[in-house]
C-alpha cells in the first residue's frame, strides 16, 4: 500500500510563493536588525568623541581649579596674618581697658 505523492504545478507554486514571503519577512527583520546596530554603533562612536572632548575640557578646568585653589590658599594665608594682628590688637586693647577700669576703682 505504498502511495505516491505527487505536487501539482499549483500546490508547487503556491509552495515557492509562500517561502518568497517567508523569506522577504525574515530579510526585512535582518535588515531592520542591522539598521538597529549599526545606529547604536554610531552613537556610541558619538558618545565616545564627547567622552573625550570632555576629558579636555576636564584638563583645562583643572588647570583652572588649581590656579583658584592656589589664590584662595594664598589669601587664607594672608586673613590668618590679619587675624593674629587684629587678635593682637583686641588684646592689647584689652589690657589697656582693664588698666583703665582698674585706674577708676
Amino acid at each position: 500500500m505504498r502511495r505516491h505523492v505527487y505536487v501539482t504545478p499549483k500546490s508547487y507554486l503556491s509552495f515557492i510563493e509562500l517561502y518568497k514571503n517567508v523569506y522577504s519577512k525574515k530579510y526585512n527583520g535582518i535588515d531592520l536588525e542591522e539598521s538597529n546596530i549599526v545606529k547604536g554603533l554610531d552613537r556610541l562612536a558619538e558618545a565616545s568623541e564627547g567622552v573625550e572632548v570632555l576629558k579636555i575640557a576636564l584638563k583645562k578646568e583643572e588647570i583652572h581649579l588649581r590656579e583658584a585653589t592656589e589664590e584662595v590658599e594664598k589669601v587664607l594665608k594672608e586673613l590668618e596674618v590679619e587675624n593674629r594682628k587684629a587678635k593682637e590688637k583686641s588684646d592689647e586693647v584689652a589690657i589697656v581697658q582693664n588698666n583703665c577700669i582698674n585706674q577708676k576703682i
